[in-house]
Formats: structure tokens, C-alpha cells, sequence
């Protein structure tokens, strides 16, 4: 058996260009422009975690010393190099307060979940515009059939029938192979991150909370970081 031939018998560079051109064209209609990139940005990150946990459990340790040997005003350190815990500690920094970083916690977590969101719904969308656009390549290549049966050679008759095969076919495993798999591959990467980035802040707060009280009952917070940083 030929299978190089029967891979290149496969491909149809047309029916594939309406596919996706068509697909990618009505998500953005559907979703807008903006939606469209964050989801392709979203992509671009699955192949790499953005969120360094080692690097930035230090920089939380650091800066937890530093507001224990001089107080939240005084201290400077080097914020984590995660953009939302550098938010939370340079909040915390600045107020001293617990409320405002814990408000601010909650806002840059909605946030990442509508950016999370965002890209999902985008992906799930392509998922099911792609199999339309594999019907409207199957029903332009029909209409290209009956321009060609008028004497036409058998070649181009059966080349028409397979250009409206293969659309429908790429259409499907656009859908569930590529779409629907990122929209997944998507939502389990920025849970993952999540889950990480949640419990440093968990350890940040109440280290936090646990050395105000301390504080208040006249101890001294000092020690308790060796075994967490």
C-alpha cells in the first residue's frame, strides 16, 4: 500500500482554507476581535506556566521578614514576580491593612477567571462553527459538481465529490481535535495556576493575621518562617 499517497489523497488545501478561514471568521463575528486573541493567548501559554511558585514563595518569604523586622511601611523587598501577588503584597505594603488585600485578592481572581473564561468560550464556539463551515465547503463543492458534469472529464467530477467529503471531514476533527481539546487543555492549565497561586496567598494572609496577633498579645513574630520560605 501507497501511504504516502493515500495521506496526499487526504489533503484538499481548499476545503481546509474554507474550514478554517470560515471558522475563524465567525468566532471573531460571534466573540469579537479581543475575545479572539486573548483566546490565542491563552494558547500560546500551554506550552508554558507563566507562574513561577519556587520564585515567588521566596520573594513572599522576603518580604514577610522584612515587614516583621520593620514594619509593612518600611519595608522594601522585591515584589514576586507573578503580576497579582506583587499586587497583593505591594497592597499590603501600602495599607497594612488585611481587608485591602484580601479585597484586592478577590478582584485579581475574578478577573483571571473572566480572561479564563473568555478564552474557553472562544475555543468552544470555534468547536461548533467548525463542522458548519465543513457543510458550507460540502455545499459549495456540490455546486461546483454540476457546473462540471456538462461534459466534463471524470477526474474533475471525482475530485469535486472529495472536496465536499474532506470539508465535512476537517470540519469534524477541527472541532474535536483541535477546538474543544484547547477549550479543556485551557480551563486545566489556569486551575492549575490557580490552585498554586491561591496557596500562597493563603500562607501569605495568614502569616499576616497570625503575626498581628502576636503583635497584639505583646510576642514576637520573629522564627516562623524558616520552615515555609
Amino acid at each position: 500500500m501507497d501511504v504516502p499517497s493515500d495521506w496526499s489523497a487526504m489533503l484538499d488545501p481548499g476545503a481546509l482554507a474554507i474550514v478554517l478561514a470560515g471558522t475563524v471568521l465567525a468566532t471573531a463575528a460571534r466573540c469579537g476581535w479581543r475575545d479572539l486573541i486573548v483566546a490565542f493567548t491563552a494558547f500560546l501559554r500551554l506550552g508554558k506556566s507563566r507562574f513561577d511558585e519556587p520564585a515567588n514563595r521566596t520573594a513572599i518569604a522576603r518580604a514577610l521578614r522584612a515587614i516583621e523586622a520593620k514594619g509593612h511601611r518600611t519595608a522594601d523587598v522585591p515584589l514576586p514576580p507573578d503580576p497579582s501577588l506583587a499586587l497583593l503584597v505591594d497592597t499590603y505594603l501600602r495599607t497594612g491593612s488585611i481587608d485591602a488585600l484580601h479585597s484586592a485578592r478577590r478582584a485579581e481572581r475574578a478577573a483571571r477567571e473572566v480572561e479564563r473564561a473568555r478564552g474557553i468560550r472562544t475555543f468552544e464556539y470555534a468547536g461548533e462553527l467548525a463542522p458548519v463551515f465543513g457543510l458550507v465547503g460540502t455545499l459549495y463543492a456540490i455546486t461546483r459538481l454540476s457546473e462540471t458534469l456538462a461534459g466534463s472529464p471524470a477526474e474533475t467530477i471525482m475530485a469535486s465529490i472529495a472536496t465536499a467529503v474532506l470539508s465535512s471531514l476537517y470540519g469534524v476533527l477541527t472541532a474535536h481535535l483541535v477546538c474543544i481539546p484547547l477549550a479543556h487543555a485551557i480551563e486545566r492549565h489556569g486551575l492549575r495556576e490557580e490552585s498554586a497561586r491561591e496557596a500562597l496567598v493563603e500562607w501569605l494572609a495568614a502569616h499576616i493575621e497570625s503575626a498581628a496577633m502576636e503583635r497584639a498579645h505583646g510576642l514576637s513574630p520573629h522564627g516562623n518562617l524558616r520552615t515555609i520560605g
